[in-house]
């Protein structure tokens, strides 16, 4: 009933209700895209690595004197093997968000050593037998690495070894049909040699994970089986639940004890180690929230002021209304609904806004777009705070006098 009034009184009074609708509009457009993309940040750090995160930890060293690498490492290995609460250790090249490591293009065809030939690029790791238990990976096709496969060799360079081990990412990219076991594939560092596929694990991200959205980059993993014929390393320590702050040190100090003449890296948990790859995505996240909550408390009080402004000039025709029967109620309903009529227009606005900029963004940044339900949800989020924020000034509209708004006229 109230809204034939509304609608003339806001044709009388153009330019309130413009910044008012301007306003929402501009808010819904950045607020919904900056969701969005504080929700691609979120689920990017909630990504699953694929390991056994809480109970793992890397130590990297390298010798100041020269030693018999693989000898040293073997007794290394079988020291922290022996160590209390220690479940298995591997040596490795690289492990997730360390960013370093081996990456590699693969081919169903020998000899394809061109990029844009090749059937997909990945992130190579070179584990013995021991590094699907160690790092906990989940081998749903095939089997593991048998001891006899285990080659000496340099990273990113040949000889390859005959068999490999890929992730279920790499398997869809290769391999649709979803065969990849006793399959076939070259890499190119030594692009005539055949690796096998003999096992698929579900999940390992590669070591550049934390700085991609994209997900073969980020999922396509290939296990190859060497051991570094060189000096220093890398050991990857899985421990039992609940031990790993004393364990780590206590691996520390056997290694200390083998062979003093060697410099270590930092010493961590993989969970420390996530939170730092991931810290840059966080802090955005963050920043990003805090831009939402200062814009909203922005739209909010242009509301509060406007609506405010409102009340008072129209003083004389709230005291009027009061004076032939309108309840504190029906006040409060008018200015409600008044408001309510300016944030549909807004945000029918905003959503197209809302959906050009992210058009723009995409384009340009590579952003997700909006879902719809995302779109819904924001709009429903800033009429709500619209309404929220003309609660005040109705209220002081309903607690406007008759007698008192009468007398000024």
């Amino acid at each position: 009933m109230d809204i034939v009034p509304i609608l003339s009184a806001l044709r009388r009074n153009k330019t309130g209700p413009f910044l008012v609708i301007v306003q929402i509009a501009l808010t819904l457009a950045i607020v919904s895209n900056v969701v969005c993309v504080i929700a691609d940040r979120t689920a990017l750090i909630a990504r699953p690595t694929g390991l056994l995160e809480r109970d793992l930890f890397a130590i990297g060293f390298r010798f100041t004197k020269s030693v018999p690498a693989i000898p040293m490492r073997a007794a290394d290995l079988s020291n922290v093997r022996a160590t209390a609460n220690v479940v298995d250790v591997v040596a490795a090249n690289t492990y997730p968000f360390r960013v370093g490591g081996w990456t590699d293009g693969l081919s169903l065809n020998p000899g394809v050593v061109n990029s844009g030939e090749q059937s997909a690029h990945a992130g190579v790791y070179a584990m013995d037998q021991h590094g699907i238990g160690t790092l906990g990976l989940k081998l749903v096709e095939g089997r593991n690495f048998a001891p006899g496969e285990i080659i000496p060799g340099h990273f990113n360079a040949p000889p390859i070894p005959g068999v490999g081990i890929i992730s279920r990412s790499l398997q869809q990219q290769l391999f649709p049909d979803g065969k990849a076991v006793g399959k076939v594939i070259y890499v190119t560092s030594d692009a005539r040699k055949p690796v096998t596929v003999i096992g698929v694990v579900d999940r390992l991200q590669t070591a550049a994970a934390a700085g991609t959205i994209d997900e073969h980059e980020s999922e396509n993993s290939l296990i190859l089986p060497i051991t570094m014929a060189e000096g220093g390393g890398l050991f990857i320590v899985r421990v039992k639940p609940g031990t790993i702050d004393a364990t780590m040190q206590k691996v520390l100090d056997v290694l200390i004890r083998a062979n003093p003449d060697r410099i270590f890296g930092r010493l961590r948990p993989f969970t420390e180690i996530r939170s730092t790859a991931y810290q840059k995505d966080r802090s955005i996240a963050i920043a990003l929230g805090i831009l939402c909550l200062i814009l909203a408390v922005i739209t909010a009080l242009g509301i509060v002021g406007l609506t405010t402004l409102w009340v008072v000039r129209r003083k004389s025709q709230i005291g009027i209304r009061r004076a032939l029967g309108a309840t504190r109620a029906a006040v409060i309903g008018y200015f409600l609904t008044e408001n309510a009529v300016l944030c549909a227009c807004g945000v029918s606005c905003g959503a197209f806004a809302a959906e050009g900029l992210n058009l723009l963004l995409r384009s340009r940044y590579g952003i997700a777009p909006i879902p719809p339900a995302g779109l819904l949800l924001c709009a429903l989020a800033v009429i709500f705070l619209g309404q929220i924020a003309a609660i005040r000034p109705a209220l002081l509209a309903a607690h406007v006098s008759p007698t008192e708004a009468l007398r000024s006229i």
